[in-house]
């Protein structure tokens, strides 16, 4: 799997209120897009942004990668608004590396405002950073769409888990992950990256093809 080739296209037409909006989350998406009217970013990318001596281009271009024509409701401008606290955070998780205790991590999560485990997640895999000392991963709504599905018998260890808690056994699914990447001797995040780009998208032999 091109695991850090996975990239993502931001067109400037969706995201240009949010430019134009005074402020350093409005001055990240600025530079960057530059002078360009849409942008490709990938994991590679997001990772190089993390390296930088300041995350404000990592935590917009996280944003973009994720959700590239924009997300729901206000939560960019939510975002923007609380940008200096989510920064702060991710500075402060990154000179960790490694978080020992999720639960206690994951709470102050809950005050940032617009940012929810799918987003948070995605800052996390990008930083590197392991979470009971394995690889952080992203956990979204489609890879929790198909652990409750139960469309793969490796994931049935978290078959009965709720959408609405999944923040609390999220070091459950890193595990069950790392195991299977072990069995496979492939990374983990190329089981995450193969979960999200075929978990829907694949039928078993055996099955009937469905009628209307």
């Amino acid at each position: 799997m091109p695991v850090e080739a996975q990239a993502f296209t931001a067109k400037r037409a969706n995201w240009e209120s949010h430019i134009a909006r005074q402020g350093r989350a409005g001055s990240a998406l600025a530079a960057i897009f530059g002078q360009s009217e849409k942008v490709t970013i990938s994991r590679r990318d997001l990772r190089n942004y993390a390296a930088r001596p300041d995350l404000e281009q990592f935590a917009m271009g996280t944003i973009l990668w994720g959700y590239p024509s924009g997300m729901r409701g206000n939560n960019v401008l939510r975002i923007a608004e609380s940008f200096a606290d989510l920064t702060a955070h991710l500075e402060n998780t990154l000179r960790e590396h490694s978080v020992d205790d999720w639960r206690t991590h994951y709470r102050p999560v809950g005050a940032l405002s617009g940012i929810a485990l799918s987003t948070y997640t995605k800052f996390l895999a990008f930083l590197s950073i392991e979470i009971h000392s394995l690889p952080a991963l992203i956990l979204d709504d489609r890879i929790i769409r198909i652990i409750g599905d139960r469309l793969f018998e490796e994931l049935e260890v978290l078959g009965n888990k709720r959408r609405n808690n999944s923040h609390d056994w999220y070091p459950e699914y890193l595990s069950c992950i790392s195991q299977l990447a072990s069995s496979f001797d492939v990374s983990s995040e190329s089981i995450e990256l193969f979960l999200f780009e075929f978990g829907l998208n694949l039928k078993q032999p055996d099955t009937k093809v469905a009628t209307q």
